[in-house]
């Protein structure tokens, strides 16, 4: 079961990762983070917003959403996530 729903990647809604367990510094949520890159798409005529463009990464690592601990990071979420659980 996921704790954190990501708006922004989607990597912590997937059900069939691992469990993230919780910081071991400080017990915070740990959520899976990547090096993709997101930003708005503009009309350049009318400068309205009409779209979110979203590039996945291909680094990830677990991150503390509250004391910002990290770990090693990996080029799969199944690694990051098991990196991260290894510290918990």
């Amino acid at each position: 079961m996921k704790v954190v729903k990501d708006i922004y990647n989607g990597w912590n809604d997937d059900e069939n990762l691992d469990e993230i367990k919780k910081c071991p510094f400080c017990g915070g949520i740990g959520i899976l983070q990547d090096n993709g890159v997101e930003y708005p798409e503009i009309d350049p005529e009318t400068g309205a917003y009409v779209d979110m463009h979203i590039e996945e990464g291909d680094v990830l690592w677990c991150e503390c959403k509250k004391c910002g601990a990290t770990a090693e990071s990996a080029g799969t979420p199944e690694k990051a996530i098991a990196n991260w659980n290894r510290r918990a």
